[in-house]
This record gives structure tokens, sequence and C-alpha cells, in this order.
């Protein structure tokens, strides 16, 4: 398996009457490519940022590739994270006043197995993802969006992770740039026979999808 949570339970600060997720088992086969989908607010970033490790439950067990992540400490949780894990965020999180280069270049550090020639594949996934080189040198900041969500999934690829964790990546495009997008990231995914887990509310993604999960069957509560 790729995930499988057990049991699990978690609320925000010391409001343990009120938890945001209750899952009793969720799991998910590497390999698949699974669209997580529901309205906004009903804790699906909260969900991811539990299998990235970012956040930890109150009770139950959270395993990623074998590994249990509830079990690790912060900085255990980081470096797995680095090594195993790609994350891209709805936001995208880049470092604005660094260039595509080297806010990739970033996440290659992190990693314990970090990639010596992490810059010729950065130039090779910035191709792929039709990002143009005139705009490797600019800083981030000054990338269309369509541009930095390209930098954003080459930084969370350029460690060969085994899983890709996107959240609403796709929110603030068009459809037409959307598909695009969604094309590239499909084929850079088979490529590397990586496990997809992407969030969003937008059900006109799911001719991409493997499996489609809706967070209320997930949770047994209601959008």
């Amino acid at each position: 398996m790729a995930v499988q949570l057990t049991g699990i339970r978690f609320s925000f600060g010391d409001d343990h009457q009120r938890p945001l997720l209750e899952i009793d088992h969720w799991a998910v086969q590497r390999g698949e490519k699974v669209l997580i989908h529901g309205p906004s607010g009903v804790g699906k970033s909260t969900l991811m940022n539990i299998l990235s490790g970012l956040l930890t439950c109150d009770t139950g067990e959270v395993s990623v590739l074998g590994q249990r992540l509830d079990q690790m400490s912060v900085r255990q949780r980081d470096q797995f994270r680095a090594d195993n894990i790609g994350c891209v965020f709805q936001r995208f999180n880049l470092i604005p006043y660094l260039n595509a280069i080297d806010n990739i270049g970033l996440a290659n550090t992190f990693s314990a197995g970090g990639n010596g020639r992490w810059r010729e594949e950065a130039a090779a996934l910035l191709t792929a993802l039709t990002v143009h080189k005139d705009s490797w040198a600019k800083p981030t900041s000054n990338l269309s969006m369509g541009q930095q969500q390209r930098v954003a999934i080459a930084r969370a690829l350029i460690n060969s992770p085994e899983i890709l964790i996107a959240d609403e990546p796709t929110s603030s495009l068009d459809s037409e740039n959307r598909d695009n997008f969604l094309s590239l990231l499909m084929g850079l995914i088979k490529e590397r026979d990586m496990t997809l887990i992407f969030v969003s509310h937008d059900m006109a993604l799911a001719k991409y999808f493997t499996r489609l999960d809706a967070l209320s069957d997930i949770t047994d509560k209601p959008d």
C-alpha cells in the first residue's frame, strides 16, 4: 500500500469533542491516481497535510509507504517527506525572490539522497512542463500563475518521490490551461510510475483519474 489510515481522528487545538476529520479506514494502492473531491471547508487540505506529515492526528495510525508517520518525530517526518513525497500546494509556496532553478534546487538540498545532477534534472522537468528557458532565471514572483504552477510541480518531482500529493493546484486556471496542465502531469506520473493523490472540488477532472473518492465517503460524514 502507498497509504493506509486506520482509526484517525483530528481536531484543532483542544477541541477534541468536535473533530474535523474522523476516518475508520482508508487506503491507496501504489500506482493509483486518486481524486479526492468535495466542497471547500470540509477538511480536504487537512487530510493532505496529514498524509504528508505536516499535521499529526489526535489518535490513529498513518502509514505511508509502509512507514508509520504517527510514530515519527517532527524531524523524521520532515526527512521522510523530503525523500519520498512530492507536495504541490494550492498557493504553490514558492520563494518569490528566488528563480525557478533555485526554487527547485532548494527542495533537492532537503533530501538525504539529493541528486548531484539536479540542475540537469530541473532543466529537463521545466522543459517537459513547457516552461520556456527565458523564464528560468526570473524571480518566480515575476512569472505567470501557470508558470509558477509548473515550477511547483518540477520542485515536487525533483527528488523522484514515490507519491505526489496535490492540493487544488488547478483552481486558478481556466479550462484550457487546466486540461493542458493535467495532460502534462499525467504523462510525468505515468513515466515515473508514481502514486498520485489529488484534491479538487472540480469534477471535470474526473476523466484523468483511476479512482474518485468523495471526502464524505472517506469520513462517513455528509459534505
